[in-house]
C-alpha cells in the first residue's frame, strides 16, 4: 500500500477531488489529510502572528496521526464515517478560506478584525471537534492509544475558547469607544495609530505608518464594496471615519479643502440652538444628553445631581422612576455637536477682518476669541489653520504693539500643539522664524512666549532645520539659556538640544560660547574638522574655564 504521504502527494498533484457522495472512504480521508496539511502551511504565511491561528494549527497537527492511521486501515464504509469526513472537509475548507483571506490583508486590518477572526476560527475548531466525535473508533480497528487521544482531542476542540490578545482587545475597545464618543481630532487618531503599529510590529515613523494605513484603507474599502457582511461593512466605514483624522491619512491641503468646502456651504451667520438642545433642569445647552426611564432627556451632570439629592422621580413628569439608569442619547448629542461645529466654523471665519483693524482692542478681541477656540479642541486648531490665519498672525508679530505680539505668540503656540500641519504652515511663511526671533530680544515676558513657540516648532524635524538659520537666533537662545528665569532658561536649552548639529549650528553655538555640540561631535569622532578649523579662524579656539560650564 502506498504510504499516506505518498497518497497525499499523488492527490495534491493530480487534483483527485471526486464527488464526495461517490468517492471511496480512503480517498476522502486522503483528501482531508491534504486539507489539514495545506491549512497548517497557510497559517504560517499570515503576516500578523495570531494566537488563534497557532492554536488551530496545533489541533490540526494532532488530527494528522488519527487520520493517517485510519487511512492505513481498510476502513469499512458507513454513513457515520462519511458524514464525519464530510464535516471535516467542509470546516477545513472554511478554515483555509479564513486563513487565505488573512494572508492577503494588512496587519492593521487583521488587528481591527481580530474578534471576528477569532470567533470564526473558534467556531470552526468546535465543528471539527464535533466531526471527530462522530467517528466510530470503538468499532474500527484502531489502537487504544489513538482512541484515547481522539476522545481527549474531541473534548478539547468542542470546548475550545479562542481569545484575542489583551493588547488587541484594548485597541478594539478604544476604537469602539472612539466611535461612540465621536472622536474627530487628530490627537486621538494619531495616538491610536501609534498604539496599533506597536501591537502589530509596524515601525512608527511617518512613511511606514502611511504605507500601512493606505494598505489598511484599501482592505476596508474592498470589504465595504463587497458588502458580504453588512455589519462588518458598517464597522469598517466607522473605523475609516475615526482614523481619517490622523496626520498620515491625508495631507494638509486635502484637509483644508474638505474644511473650506464645508465652511462655504454654511453661510455667514450663526444659528440659535434648537429647544431640544436645552437641559430642562439647567436650562443650558446640553454637553452629554442622557435619557432616563421616563424617556425624558437631561444633561448628565444635571440629572446625576438630581439623583444625588435623593430624588426618585422624573424632574419633568414627577413619575416615580423604575430605575436610575442613564442611557446616552447619541442622536441628540450628534445633533448638538454638529450645531456647535457649524457655529464655530462661522465664528472663526467672521473674526478674520478684525485682525486688519487699526484699533488695538478689536485685534485683541479677535486674538482672544481664536485662542479660546484653539484651546477648546484640536479640530478647532486645524480649522483656524485651514482658514488661512497663520500668515496673518505671523504678520502681526511685526506690529509695534507689545500686547498684540504677546497674544499672537500665545495663539501660534496653541495652534501648533499636536498639529504638525500648522507647524509646517508657520515655517512656510516668509521670514516667520525671523519675526519670532525678534521677540526673543524684547522683554522677558514676550521672550518667554517666543522661546516657548520655538520649542514647539523644534519638535518637528522639517521645521527645526530652519530655526538655526534665523538671524541671531542661536546667540539669543544661548543668552536666554543663562537667564535668571528658570522656565525661559530650560526652554532655550531644550531648543538648542533639538537643533540639528550641522556645521553651521555647531559654529554658531561655539561663537556664542555654547560648546556642548562641538565637544559631543569630537567625542563621537564625527567629521568636524571643517567646523573646528572654521571655529579657529574665528578666533574662538580656546575654551575658557567659565565657558566650559555650558558644555
Amino acid at each position: 500500500m502506498m504510504s499516506s504521504l505518498g497518497v497525499i502527494g499523488q492527490v495534491a498533484s493530480d487534483g483527485l477531488i471526486g464527488n464526495a457522495a461517490l468517492a471511496p472512504v480512503s480517498e476522502l480521508i486522503t483528501k482531508v489529510l491534504v486539507l489539514v496539511r495545506d491549512t497548517i502551511h497557510a497559517a504560517k504565511d499570515v503576516i500578523y502572528d495570531q494566537e488563534s491561528l497557532r492554536e488551530l494549527s496545533k489541533y490540526l497537527e494532532n488530527i494528522r496521526p488519527i487520520l493517517t492511521e485510519l487511512n492505513n486501515k481498510n476502513v469499512r464504509e458507513t454513513q457515520t464515517i462519511r458524514q464525519s469526513l464530510g464535516i471535516l472537509e467542509r470546516e477545513l475548507k472554511a478554515a483555509k478560506n479564513v486563513i487565505d483571506t488573512c494572508s492577503q490583508k494588512s496587519k492593521f486590518y487583521l488587528l481591527l478584525n481580530c474578534r471576528n477572526i477569532v470567533k470564526q476560527l473558534q467556531d470552526i475548531t468546535r465543528e471539527i471537534g464535533h466531526a471527530l466525535s462522530l467517528l466510530p473508533l470503538s468499532a474500527l480497528d484502531v489502537s487504544l492509544a489513538i482512541r484515547q487521544k481522539t476522545d481527549k482531542l474531541c473534548k478539547d476542540m468542542q470546548n475550545a475558547e479562542f481569545k484575542a490578545a489583551v493588547a488587541e482587545e484594548e485597541i478594539v475597545d478604544k476604537i469602539e469607544s472612539g466611535i461612540r464618543e465621536r472622536h474627530t481630532d487628530s490627537v486621538y487618531a494619531n495616538k491610536l495609530l501609534l498604539q496599533i503599529a506597536k501591537v502589530v510590529g509596524v515601525p512608527t515613523d511617518t512613511s511606514a505608518l502611511k504605507q500601512e494605513y493606505e494598505e489598511f484603507k484599501r482592505d476596508m474599502e474592498d470589504t465595504i464594496l463587497r458588502k458580504k457582511n453588512e455589519a462588518e461593512a458598517l464597522q469598517m466605514e466607522q473605523i475609516i471615519g475615526l482614523l481619517r483624522c490622523a496626520d498620515v491619512a491625508s495631507s494638509a491641503k486635502e484637509r483644508d479643502k474638505i474644511y473650506y468646502e464645508k465652511r462655504l456651504s454654511l453661510g455667514s451667520h450663526s444659528l440659535p440652538p434648537l429647544q431640544s438642545f436645552y437641559c430642562p433642569i439647567s436650562r443650558e445647552v446640553m454637553e452629554d444628553p442622557v435619557e432616563i426611564s421616563s424617556c425624558q432627556t437631561f444633561d448628565r451632570s444635571s440629572i446625576e445631581r438630581w439623583f444625588a439629592e435623593g430624588h426618585t422621580t422624573c424632574p419633568m413628569t414627577n413619575q416615580v422612576l423604575i430605575s436610575k439608569e442613564l442611557r446616552p442619547n447619541i442622536i441628540l448629542r450628534r445633533s448638538i455637536e454638529e450645531w456647535k461645529d457649524r457655529n464655530t466654523m462661522v465664528t472663526i471665519a467672521s473674526l478674520k477682518p478684525n485682525l486688519d483693524s487699526d484699533e488695538e482692542q478689536t485685534v485683541l478681541y479677535a486674538l482672544n476669541e481664536l485662542l479660546r477656540l484653539s484651546e477648546e479642541k484640536e479640530k478647532h486648531r486645524q480649522w483656524i489653520g485651514a482658514e488661512g490665519y497663520i500668515c496673518i498672525l505671523v504678520g502681526l508679530l511685526g506690529r509695534n504693539k507689545p500686547l498684540i505680539r504677546n497674544r499672537t505668540l500665545a495663539l501660534l503656540c496653541s495652534l501648533i500643539k499636536d498639529n504638525s500641519h500648522n507647524k509646517v504652515k508657520i515655517a512656510e511663511v516668509d521670514h516667520a522664524i525671523d519675526f519670532i526671533v525678534r521677540s526673543l530680544a524684547r522683554d522677558i515676558g514676550e521672550g518667554m512666549k517666543a522661546v516657548e513657540l520655538l520649542l514647539e516648532l523644534s519638535k518637528d524635524m522639517a521645521v527645526c532645520e530652519q530655526i538655526g538659520k534665523g538671524q541671531g537666533c542661536i546667540l539669543l537662545l544661548v543668552t536666554m539659556s543663562n537667564s535668571d528665569n528658570p522656565k525661559a532658561a530650560k526652554d532655550a536649552k531644550e531648543v538648542l538640544e533639538n537643533l540639528p548639529y550641522s556645521e553651521h549650528n555647531v559654529v554658531q553655538m561655539a561663537q556664542a560660547n555654547y560648546f556642548k555640540p562641538l565637544i559631543q561631535n569630537l567625542r563621537e569622532d564625527l567629521s568636524v574638522q571643517g567646523s573646528f578649523l572654521r571655529f579657529e579662524r574665528l578666533g574662538k579656539s580656546s575654551v575658557r574655564p567659565a565657558d566650559s560650564q555650558n558644555s
